[in-house]
């Protein structure tokens, strides 16, 4: 990072974490904290133990193995930190119909589909939206969200 060391107080990182090679950026983020800084990736999921969640996800292939893959039992950041703690809050988010099919269609899978494929995924989901007893005649959809979160200080 274009920074020098010991220049911030907190490093925020959303979803795209997963991305990291992690090893090599525990390193940086630890140069550029101030001693007793925080480190914290932040995840926003939607909760799949809401059953029409779950359909949803299956439907738009959401499909996401990276908060599993990043919060494993015994997150690390490395010997520059203390130990990690986990968060986890929830909240929901109100879209229309209309705004669900537009977030399916800003996913990968939709965007790399075939005509056929997104044409399904739209029968699907029109489908769920239709005739799920939770959002079937609804001119809004509560969308639960859990939003995790690791927190570690640099020593």
């Amino acid at each position: 990072m274009p920074l020098p060391d010991s220049a911030v107080d907190t490093v925020l990182v959303g979803t795209a974490y997963h991305w990291f090679d992690r090893e090599p950026a525990h390193a940086e983020i630890a140069r550029v904290l101030r001693p007793g800084g925080t480190f914290a990736p932040i995840w926003n999921i939607r909760d799949g133990s809401v059953d029409w969640v779950t359909e949803l996800g299956r439907i738009a292939h959401f499909g996401d193995k990276s908060t599993s893959q990043v919060f494993g039992e015994r997150p690390d950041f490395g010997p520059a930190f203390d130990a990690v703690e986990k968060r986890e809050f929830t909240h929901r988010t109100t879209l229309t119909p209309d705004e669900v099919l537009g977030m399916v269609r800003t996913r990968s899978y939709w965007l790399t589909a075939s005509t056929d494929d997104q044409r399904r995924v739209e029968r699907e989901l029109t489908a769920l939206l239709n005739t799920h007893p939770a959002l079937a005649g609804r001119d809004t959809i509560e969308l639960p969200y859990r939003t995790l979160v690791l927190r570690a200080r640099r020593h």
